[in-house]
């Protein structure tokens, strides 16, 4: 997975990451750009649902996506 630096816009590389929980993840970039050299943790996360699982998490709660709404 990769994203632009905010910095210089090069490409920045997922080097490590953690499971903060079951619907978030912690990862730490790496900028591709050697004079730039920024590193920087993002978190990518579960916001809703498109359709549902067939074997949900009774722990898991996470919004439903509902067509026609805002």
């Amino acid at each position: 997975m990769s994203m632009p630096c905010p910095h210089c816009s090069a490409t920045a590389y997922v080097r490590s990451s953690r499971l903060m929980s079951p619907i978030s993840k912690e990862m730490y970039y790496q900028c591709s750009n050697l004079e730039c050299g920024h590193t920087f943790v993002g978190v990518t996360e579960v916001v809703r649902t498109l359709s549902p699982s067939a074997c949900p998490n009774p722990a898991v709660q996470i919004r439903h996506f509902k067509t026609g709404t805002a």
